[in-house]
């Protein structure tokens, strides 16, 4: 697994980055062991997946617009619970 860091944007969307440096620039970002993929959204069952932090939702195949809503993986809530 790559090293990277994990940060919310101004939606509360979960990114995951592979510089601190860039990381750094969104605030309060801490650093994990997760995959991510090329839009920077951390891979869980070989897919990427969009986590809303502040609505406790996550996604697949798109946003909550337009994706599958999944089971949110205790992983995910625990990184995120660090950033809020």
């Amino acid at each position: 697994m790559a090293h990277s860091y994990a940060y919310l944007d101004k939606e509360k969307i979960l990114h995951l980055h592979p510089l601190e440096d860039e990381a750094v620039k969104h605030g309060k970002y801490v650093g994990t062991n997760l995959d991510y993929d090329e839009s920077g959204f951390p891979v869980i069952g070989g897919e990427g997946v969009i986590y809303y932090a502040d609505k406790d939702t996550a996604y697949v195949n798109g946003n909550e617009d337009n994706g599958k809503q999944i089971a949110v993986q205790s992983g995910l809530k625990a990184l995120a619970g660090q950033l809020l």
